[in-house]
């Protein structure tokens, strides 16, 4: 059965997470990342069911990323987070993706912070979704309901030669996001003076 989340543990969860991330924009040289694995190992299936809002989507969601949220991503992940989960948002049977994969992609394409991180959910993809193309692959199985609305939710997020295997109709959706250049997802994290100069070359308008 998943956890429902008392809101007051989510709002707990992202007050520290800010008060976080104001530390690490204030010094960054002497932040303490200990302090964000810890907060990521504890928030790492705070997935909010049937209240809201996951954590992780209040902290990833519509946000220029840095080098404090790629950290991020990667402790949760390294904690147990499943960035394809569904869970319901309210008391419906509506279900809504933990993250916003095609925001992420969206925002991969100018931000290299956005790029790596949608490298890594990538190849969470990989290790999660080959057994389900190798079996569609081997006709051994139609791809359930249940499963179509996962692949549907993360598809940005699903490497193409995957998802052609498991639901080719959504390499060819006028929504999907394709990735324009491959990034290595061990690559360095951007220094501080990077990250300014990052933000600045955002395209506006």
């Amino acid at each position: 059965m998943n956890k429902r989340h008392d809101p007051n543990t989510i709002n707990r969860l992202i007050g520290r997470f800010a008060d976080l991330q104001e530390r690490w924009q204030n010094n960054p040289a002497s932040f303490d990342w200990a302090d964000l694995q810890a907060l990521a190992q504890e928030g790492a299936h705070a997935y909010n069911e049937g209240a809201g809002p996951s954590f992780h989507a209040l902290a990833l969601d519509g946000t220029q990323h840095t080098e404090f949220h790629e950290r991020f991503l990667t402790y949760s992940l390294e904690a147990g987070f499943d960035p394809f989960k569904l869970v319901k948002a309210g008391s419906g049977d509506t279900e809504l993706p933990v993250i916003d994969h095609a925001g992420m992609a969206e925002e991969a394409q100018w931000n290299a912070s956005s790029a790596r991180m949608r490298a890594a959910l990538m190849d969470v993809a990989r290790t999660h979704f080959t057994p389900l193309a190798q079996e569609m692959r081997d006709g051994k199985a139609d791809l359930p309901q249940e499963q179509l609305r996962i692949v549907e939710a993360g598809a940005e997020s699903i490497p193409a030669d995957l998802l052609e295997q498991i639901a080719p109709n959504l390499l060819k959706s006028p929504d999907r996001v394709e990735r324009k250049q491959d990034v290595d997802p061990v690559e360095g994290y951007l220094s501080t003076a990077e990250v300014m100069v990052d933000s600045n070359s955002k395209p506006y308008g």
